[in-house]
């Protein structure tokens, strides 16, 4: 079997602790902690053990360990049985495999790309009939 750290550029380990913005060119694997915002053109991991307290932006996400804040992928996330999200899912496609565990909303499908909340206003409910005032002596003319 071939390394699967060779297709990562840079690996973060399992004893680092990082807390701000992350921007990669390439693919990027996160062993250890980091608090605050990934941002990735290529593929980005989230290992076993490690967590996440950040918005992760990316082509290709995939989830082993715990991620708290939004997932935004352009083309897909993978969640690995002991993945965990606290937070919102966007991506054109997902797998998720059985244990895994994510607690906010999801959307997936083509017309979302993990670009964030899309624009438009949200639809405002309205009540199908509008309730009416009667008075007292309306209700007694009643038939």
């Amino acid at each position: 079997m071939a390394d699967q750290n060779s297709e990562y550029s840079t690996i973060l380990g399992p004893d680092a602790k990082f807390k701000g913005d992350l921007s990669f060119d390439g693919a990027a694997k996160i062993l250890g902690k980091f608090e605050g915002q990934i941002k990735a053109k290529g593929k980005i991991f989230i290992a076993d053990g490690s967590s996440c307290k950040a918005t992760v932006s990316a082509k290709e996400v995939t989830i082993e360990g715990h991620v708290e804040g939004d997932v935004h992928a352009s083309e897909r996330v993978e969640m690995k049985p002991s993945g965990r999200i606290t937070g919102d899912v966007v991506a054109a496609r997902m797998t998720m495999a059985d244990g895994a565990s994510i607690d906010g909303h999801v959307r997936i499908g083509p017309g979302n790309q993990g670009g964030g909340s899309k624009s438009g206003s949200a639809t405002e409910m309205k009540p199908l009939s509008t309730p009416q005032s009667v008075s007292p002596a309306q209700a007694g003319k009643s038939k």
